[in-house]
């Protein structure tokens, strides 16, 4: 019984995408998808972060990016492509190791070794424990995630670092436009955005991680009002984020809309859920 499902839903979804496809040639006859980074295309981020802001801004020489939980700079990066390409921006990461790398490798960005909290001051951050040749994707400040994520094996250590607020951060800079910001802290995106003020700064774009780490449980309910009440619109889900569009540049929404479909028919191809980052 259940393998008739599966056959009915990759025949139901074989005919979604071969009737998007015929009815964008219909429109405009521009619906080839270019390759992402898991059909050989140059794109650098854990999923398909950059390879959808990239098609979004695809006419932006020289914008301007944030990237709160930036990381590793090269490895499941997704400011990585648009720094090649011109770009420049702020990138924020409590791991002392990790912000040195960036600091190295982002010599045009400003990059600062903190947290992003709803108020300035220190707070006990952790550090997921690692071999030296690995990442750490489960740090967090989320108490809550670790007890969590403890239970399934995984080990963590305890630094208190300096944390701070977007505002206080932005304040020391002058910037035209935010093209976009990338939120991946691990259950701490609600605190994130409470520390900006989304309606001074208007950031085109919000990327933000949509889900429990290490799960596929949703968590954006604990935000999205906060951004839906700062007059952006729901733009995509590419199943790990959500991207929320201004809607001062709504005229971008059909990128979205086109590039959503090749995100889809690429999940589609690797037999990825729609809602999701697991396989079918």
């Amino acid at each position: 019984m259940k393998s008739k499902i599966k056959i009915l839903v990759f025949l139901c979804l074989a005919i979604s995408v071969m009737f998007s496809l015929v009815n964008c040639r219909q429109q405009n006859g521009a619906c080839d998808c270019p390759p992402s980074k898991f059909e050989n295309g140059i794109y650098y981020s854990q999923t398909y972060e950059d390879y959808i802001l990239a098609h979004v801004f695809q006419d932006v020489a020289n914008g301007f990016y944030i990237d709160v939980g930036a990381n590793d700079p090269n490895i499941f990066n997704v400011t990585r492509f648009f720094y090649e390409r011109g770009w420049h921006g702020i990138n924020i990461e409590p791991n002392a190791e990790l912000y040195l790398q960036l600091r190295s490798f982002r010599q045009r960005d400003i990059n600062y070794n903190v947290g992003i909290a709803t108020t300035e001051g220190r707070m006990i951050f952790y550090q997921q424990a690692y071999k030296s040749d690995a990442l750490m994707p489960l740090s967090t400040f989320d108490k809550e995630i670790v007890d969590i994520q403890k239970k399934n094996g995984i080990l963590f250590k305890e630094i208190v670092v300096p944390v701070t607020t977007l505002n206080n951060l932005l304040g020391k800079i002058s910037v035209r436009e935010i093209t976009f910001i990338t939120i991946d802290v691990e259950g701490f995106e609600k605190q994130v955005l409470e520390s900006i003020d989304l309606a001074r700064y208007k950031p085109v774009v919000l990327c933000i991680e949509a889900s429990r780490p290490g799960t596929g449980d949703l968590s954006y309910m604990l935000w999205e009002q906060i951004v839906l009440n700062n007059n952006y619109v729901f733009a995509m889900s590419d199943g790990v984020n959500r991207y929320y569009l201004h809607k001062s540049h709504i005229e971008l929404l059909p990128r979205f809309i086109d590039i959503d479909r090749c995100v889809k028919l690429s999940k589609y191809k690797r037999q990825v859920k729609m809602d999701g980052w697991s396989s079918w």
